[in-house]
């Protein structure tokens, strides 16, 4: 892959994670979210995946200054999130009654996963997506 496209697709996924992360610095000080299970999940994937992508970004590539000041944004929402230690899954029981299927914290995960997916399709070489 070209050096220009591997830059673009890692700026677009630290974009990405980026919103992730706006969501769950939004949530722990959400009454309910705060606490969950789907909560802290949701934060430990953001900083696997978040992991994965500062080292392909800091990878010998200046990054453009609005770029950048995205990363030190993350820095500072992953210094202040506060993961609960025991979460409860507040659907089961009973706490949040949002519609089924819909939790705040996993829907941000699930733009996240369809910000990668659409990604990597766009990258599959016709007939073999």
């Amino acid at each position: 892959m070209k050096t220009e496209t591997m830059q673009t697709r890692d700026i677009n996924r630290l974009r990405g994670i980026s919103y992730v992360f706006s969501i769950l610095s939004y949530l722990q000080e959400e009454p309910l979210c705060q606490n969950c299970h789907s909560f802290a999940n949701v934060a430990d994937a953001a900083k696997e995946n978040f992991i994965a992508i500062e080292k392909a970004v800091n990878k010998n590539r200046e990054l453009p200054q609005g770029i950048s000041r995205l990363l030190t944004n993350i820095y500072v929402v992953l210094a202040d999130l506060k993961i609960p230690e025991n979460p409860s899954k507040q659907k089961i029981s009973g706490n949040c009654h949002l519609p089924s299927g819909i939790c705040l914290a996993k829907s941000a995960k699930e733009f996240y996963e369809k910000l990668e997916k659409s990604m990597h399709e766009m990258e599959a070489p016709p007939g073999n997506g």
